[in-house]
This record gives structure tokens, C-alpha cells and sequence, in this order.
């Protein structure tokens, strides 16, 4: 129901909203702040991240965006779009020559998701990929997980269980 909604969006009212978002989120002082960022792809009708990726990646930040391998999702370090290529479910990833993360400290996530709650509660496309990834990192609970959202997406409550990651913060329009 919350993708046929979100698909409904008109183009000319999804950029005003995408414009919105952008604003607030590079004003963010967790976002500014960073260096090393974890940010996905959009696909769809999802908030545009490749506008934040440019952004970025303009002001020399490091940028690591995922990629499904297997039943992991793996973060690489990209300079450009044009790093991506259609990779799992049609989604833009990074190209085999991409380096993998590994030794740098993700300092500022940005997470995906369908449907979001007032106290971080999120659910996403049902991989439980970010979820996964995220608890092998021992400092992941210290990183601002930020998620951008069209305000319908909000609603009051979402069950969780032990092992979905909360979002810490939920930029609408």
C-alpha cells in the first residue's frame, strides 16, 4: 500500500518534495560534520539519493554505497555515478573495480525504507540487509542513522525486534 502511494506521487510534486528533503539534510549537523558516509542508491520512487551522492562527492567526501553479494550486502567506495551499474533487483551498484570498505569509520548513515515510525521503528524491503551489516560493525550504535522520507511515510508505530536497527533521526518534506 505505502509503494503504490509513494509511486502516486506526481513528478512535478516529487521534486518539490526531493528539493525539500535535500535542503533540510545537508543543513543537518550530523551531516555536515561527516567525512565517511554510507549512502544507498535510490531506486524507483524513493527519495532521490544521487543528488546527495553528487553533493558529496563535490566537497571531497568519502562515499560508500552497497551492493548485494550473495545474502551479504557489502559497502565500496565510489568517486562517481558513473562508478554504478545495474546490480540485484535492478538496483544501481558499485562496478567490480570499486574498493571494498574496509579500515575506515562510517561516520553517517543514510537508510532506506518503506515506512518509518516516530521512535526510529523502519520497515524496509524485507532483506534485513542494513540490519545485518550494521551489527557486525562494534560502533554502529555511535553512527547518526538518518533516514529521508515523504511525510506519509511516517506513521505511529512500527513492531521491532531485537535485531532491526532503529533509525536515530527521519527527515521528511
Amino acid at each position: 500500500r505505502m509503494k503504490k502511494i509513494r509511486n502516486s506521487i506526481s513528478k512535478e510534486n516529487r521534486q518539490i518534495y526531493d528539493e525539500i528533503i535535500f535542503n533540510k539534510l545537508i543543513t543537518d549537523s550530523d551531516f555536515k560534520n561527516a567525512n565517511n558516509y554510507f549512502v544507498f542508491v535510490s531506486f524507483g520512487s524513493e527519495i532521490d539519493t544521487k543528488k546527495i551522492i553528487n553533493y558529496l562527492l563535490e566537497r571531497n567526501k568519502n562515499v560508500f554505497v552497497p551492493k548485494v553479494i550473495g545474502k551479504d550486502m557489502k559497502l565500496f567506495k565510489i568517486n562517481g555515478l558513473n562508478d554504478l551499474e545495474k546490480g540485484c533487483m535492478g538496483i544501481l551498484e558499485p562496478k567490480d573495480k570499486c574498493v571494498e570498505f574496509v579500515d575506515e569509520k562510517l561516520e553517517f548513515i543514510l537508510m532506506p525504507g518503506l515506512v518509518f515510525d516516530k521512535l526510529g521503528g523502519r520497515i524496509g524491503y524485507g532483506g534485513g540487509y542494513y540490519d545485518k551489516f550494521l551489527k557486525q560493525l562494534s560502533y554502529y550504535k555511535e553512527i547518526p542513522k538518518v533516514a529521508i522520507a515523504y511525510d506519509f511515510q511516517l506513521i505511529d508505530y512500527i513492531p521491532m525486534e531485537d535485531f532491526d536497527v532503529r533509525v536515530d533521526k527521519i527527515i521528511t518534506n
